[in-house]
């Protein structure tokens, strides 16, 4: 059974160290965990050494932070061995970045952009603006790159797989750039896109562009190691599906995905419960393993043992194939700010050691 935890580079110490590494990895290990989601690619900058980063943002690691003159993810792949964790890098911003990143203000022709040649999407009920941009998935630049910086992980280091998350997606709002737009006729017999961004068409043909691009993804990686995992973690399907066009049922169905970790961050049980039994889910964990990601706090949004508890207790009694906690700080902390307040060991031990099933 899948136990996972994502290990983060932000409101986090874990990966600054080998000795935090070693530390907190043998804290997961007691508790039962097998598997770890190490950050890799974040804010415009990779976390690992990485030559395909640097030819793009002129550093081949994330610059001015604890990672410079180490390969945390070799450190992580070691410590991990005599633990038989596996290790699995994500690539936790996807197609996003920050932008004033190196990578957005080198390349602002790849941005993707909206109706109002903003690469900033609004979201919001007062209409805020995003703080990050978007490289455009359907530019054939931006699918080598992705492509790239991906395959070479897999091709350097032994690891069993490779997971991209929910920012691995188009959003609803985006693609009206003169690339995209152009794109879209030379698909569509000279018809031009809807003005309209939650059109049908719309999202229809924005998520066979996303899809393309992880079909691309997908036979690099195979074509350098045909056991390696592709670990998908997105939304809920309806909101994935509408809001940011990643169509994750359609990439089950294509065999895109081996492994899917559904995020499912909801306080109430009632509400978590009710997305683990929709039907696409359910027919997901019919044809690949299928896991569920339970939120264990944010910085400024602590959650409570017993939430995590009732949520634990219900992934095993609906026997999925395992769980992943967000993300390794607040799983051993019920509270990060103003002060630190620790999970003891008895609750720990009650959420993921007496509530396992046999």
């Amino acid at each position: 059974m899948l136990k996972a935890v994502w290990l983060t580079n932000i409101d986090s110490q874990v990966m600054n160290s080998r000795k935090n590494l070693a530390e907190g990895m043998q804290r997961l290990a007691d508790l039962g965990f097998n598997t770890i989601y190490p950050v890799v690619w974040q804010r415009g900058y990779t976390i690992h050494p990485s030559e395909v980063a640097k030819q793009w943002t002129g550093a081949a690691i994330l610059p001015n932070s604890p990672f410079v003159g180490r390969d945390v993810l070799t450190e992580i792949i070691e410590l991990a061995r005599p633990l038989k964790m596996r290790v699995i890098p994500w690539f936790e911003y996807g197609l996003m970045v920050p932008p004033n990143s190196t990578i957005a203000r080198r390349h602002k022709e790849l941005l993707t952009l909206d109706i109002n040649d903003n690469p900033q999407r609004v979201q919001g009920a007062n209409g805020e603006l995003d703080p990050n941009v978007w490289l455009n998935p359907c530019h054939y630049r931006v699918r080598k790159f992705m492509v790239d910086l991906i395959t070479e992980v897999v091709r350097k280091y032994p690891v069993a797989g490779i997971q991209l998350d929910d920012h691995f997606c188009f959003p609803q709002e985006l693609g009206y750039d003169k690339f995209t737009q152009l794109s879209f006729q030379q698909h569509n017999l000279g018809e031009m896109a809807p003005i309209e961004h939650d059109s049908e068409i719309w999202i229809e043909w924005g998520a066979e562009r996303l899809t393309e691009l992880l079909q691309q993804i997908v036979s690099s990686v195979k074509s350098v190691r045909r056991d390696c995992i592709v670990s998908i973690s997105p939304n809920p399907l309806r909101f994935s599906r509408s809001r940011y066009l990643a169509d994750w049922q359609r990439w089950q169905e294509l065999g895109l995905m081996d492994e899917l970790v559904l995020q499912v961050y909801r306080d109430r049980l009632e509400a978590f419960e009710l997305e683990l039994s929709k039907p696409e889910v359910q027919t997901a964990r019919a044809k690949i393993p299928t896991s569920i990601g339970i939120l264990a706090g944010l910085r400024t949004r602590p959650i409570s043992s017993q939430i995590i508890k009732e949520q634990v207790a219900a992934v095993y009694a609906q026997q999925f194939s395992g769980l992943a906690c967000f993300f390794y700080e607040t799983l051993f902390h019920e509270q990060l700010v103003p002060n630190p307040v620790s999970r003891s060991r008895s609750q720990l031990s009650d959420i993921f050691t007496l509530s396992q099933p046999l």
